[in-house]
């Protein structure tokens, strides 16, 4: 079964220059998000399987998808830690 990841219903997106900041109102904490990752925001908003996202990202940039699954990786990992994304079971 694949994971579905979403942003927290407390997230919002705040768009500053070059870069997309997400702030957990109800806690405080913040991440900045830049470059192929701030596409990640649409499809996080609607949720979306980790494939669904590889694809977004290899879509709109020259990288591959190896390249892009373990950066989205990382990236989720991330975000998951700092309490902005969730995942659950489709």
């Amino acid at each position: 079964m694949s994971l579905i990841y979403r942003f927290t219903p407390d997230v919002l997106e705040v768009e500053v220059e070059s870069e997309i900041m997400l702030l957990d109102y109800a806690s405080g904490k913040y991440f900045g998000l830049t470059g192929a990752v701030s596409r990640l925001t649409a499809p996080l908003r609607d949720g979306a399987t980790q494939d669904e996202l590889v694809a977004h990202v290899t879509d709109y940039y020259d990288v591959t998808e190896a390249d892009a699954r373990a950066d989205l990786a990382r990236i989720l990992a991330e975000l998951q830690a700092a309490g902005l994304v969730v995942a659950a079971e489709a």
